[in-house]
């Protein structure tokens, strides 16, 4: 199996997953479905590399930034999530927070101390965003090319092994 020569084409179909809206947020009267791109950092960072063991097998091993890992297998309640990351995401999406009281606008530090909260108190759902690529990688007739005779299978437990 040529894991080098698949390698990027595996690195866009997961990145173009993340640009996707297919991922729901909310809750009872605000549910919707978006995509995890806010600046496109994660995006721009994912790397595959082809990784050989010692007893012959090749994994492939999935890079990205470091809070890629919360994006794709969320965050369990218990621990406010930090201020900084948060007020950039707001930033990067363009959001404004409202004070559930009066309605007014509040600061971008008040509105990100409130998603902290939240997180603290709800953890953050997973996107599975690697998961859910491996239906396009399956489906992706560039892979099935470069595969030799049924070797899917063994992509596919590649990129399952070193998520």
């Amino acid at each position: 199996m040529n894991l080098e020569a698949i390698a990027p084409i595996l690195e866009d179909i997961i990145r173009q997953n993340l640009y996707k809206k297919q991922y729901p947020f909310g809750f009872k009267n605000n549910k919707g479905v978006g995509n995890k791109v806010a600046s496109g950092t994660l995006a721009r960072s994912i790397q595959i590399a082809e990784v050989k063991k010692s007893n012959g097998e090749q994994s492939l091993l999935i890079m990205m930034e470091d809070y890629g890992r919360y994006v794709q297998g969320g965050r369990k309640k218990g621990k406010y999530a930090p201020i900084k990351p948060l007020l950039q995401w707001i930033k990067d999406r363009n959001l404004k927070g409202r004070d559930k009281k009066t309605g007014r606008y509040i600061t971008d530090l008040s509105f990100a101390f409130g998603i902290s909260r939240n997180i603290k108190n709800f953890g953050i759902r997973p996107a599975d965003f690697v998961y859910l690529s491996i239906e396009d990688i399956i489906k992706n007739p560039k892979i099935t090319e470069l595969l030799e005779g049924g070797a899917m299978s063994d992509l596919i437990k590649a990129i399952e092994g070193k998520i």
